[in-house]
């Protein structure tokens, strides 16, 4: 909340980390062809890559790698060149992959300076007084834990489920699925400008050790996907286009247009069927969680971890009723 009341102050030093600068820039690409160059201007300005008094934040990630960790150390008034590569999945086709330098003239830094919290801040918040403000914050925070709590729940619930099931995740699956993984993995990296190798430097493994570090959530993965697949199935989970649009309600707000207009939107781009299938698994994972007996906290804190099968031996009496039930499990729930 002090982020968003927050006020940009110009400063007379270098820009640091977190700061703002007030810029303009003219990106340039290696030409094409390169016979009868002019020696004075030996790249060419591409389409739209001018800006004049563009606001850019030092480490706020939102430009291409490189370009931000450039301007750190500049001061006003300053001119830049900076050498760098837009990413091979960059969204304009014509620039991805390609070498560009960019001329960037600093016209201003910034500071961010964070309001006092008092009855003021309070107001400028929409609240009467601080104290209400604080109760707000109180009550945010209880139902972001709660949040959590619930969610680790499901997880484990899901997990039981998962530990009782039958499912084949051949080798070959597991190290598939891995890849996957390492590869969206590195494609978040690149977004903040760490490339493979230097992370890989930074984590000190090579490639393949991180890909097998990465099969067991792999194969977890799989083997969840598969269950909750056969449980949408089972119980015949459809999720209705009134269910989508309750799902959809919090982004369509946060875009500023009605729940039905972002449903239509995502019909028309085809993508309406992977949202049910989405929504219907979460409805699975639910499913699961509501019919899920948690262990009680002392004998939680005796064992040290949820009962899952398999942990005691069959024809424990006493201690089955303690664990988690799932909808697999033959035992009553209530």
């Amino acid at each position: 909340m002090r982020e968003r009341l927050a006020r940009l102050d110009a400063v007379e030093r270098k820009a640091g980390q977190g700061d703002f600068v007030v810029v303009d820039y003219v990106g340039y690409l290696p030409p094409e062809d390169v016979s009868g160059l002019d020696p004075a201007h030996p790249a060419e300005p591409f389409q739209g890559g001018e800006g004049r008094d563009q606001l850019v934040e030092l480490g706020g990630g939102n430009l291409i790698p490189g370009f931000e960790e450039g301007l750190l150390e500049s001061a006003a008034g300053e001119t830049r060149t900076i050498e760098l590569a837009f990413p091979a999945d960059y969204g304009a086709e014509h620039l991805a992959g390609k070498d560009a330098s960019f001329q960037i003239t600093v016209k201003e830094v910034k500071s961010k300076r964070l309001p006092e919290v008092d009855e003021d801040f309070a107001i400028d918040a929409g609240f009467d007084s601080v104290e209400e403000l604080r109760q707000d914050i109180e009550r945010r925070m209880i139902e972001a834990e709660e949040q959590k709590i619930e969610g680790e729940f499901r997880e484990a619930a899901l997990d039981a489920a998962v530990a009782q099931a039958r499912v084949l995740v051949t080798p070959a699956l597991a190290e598939a699925r891995a890849k996957e993984m390492w590869e969206r993995m590195l494609h978040s990296l690149a977004h903040r400008g760490i490339s493979r190798e230097s992370y890989l430097q930074i984590a000190a493994r090579e490639e393949v050790e991180i890909l097998t570090e990465m099969q067991p959530d792999a194969e977890l993965a799989l083997r969840r996907e598969a269950v909750v697949s056969a449980i949408v199935t089972t119980e015949g989970i459809v999720p209705s286009d009134e269910d989508l649009l309750a799902a959809l309600a919090p982004s369509a707000e946060r875009e500023g247009i009605a729940p039905e207009k972002l449903l239509e939107d995502l019909r028309g781009a085809g993508r309406l069927e992977e949202v049910r299938e989405d929504l219907a698994a979460r409805k699975a994972v639910e499913l699961i969680a509501e019919r899920a007996v948690p262990i009680p906290l002392e004998q939680a804190q005796a064992r040290e971890q949820l009962w899952t099968p398999g942990q005691e031996q069959a024809g424990d009496a006493e201690a089955a009723p303690a664990g988690l039930w799932t909808p697999t499990d033959q035992r009553s729930a209530s």
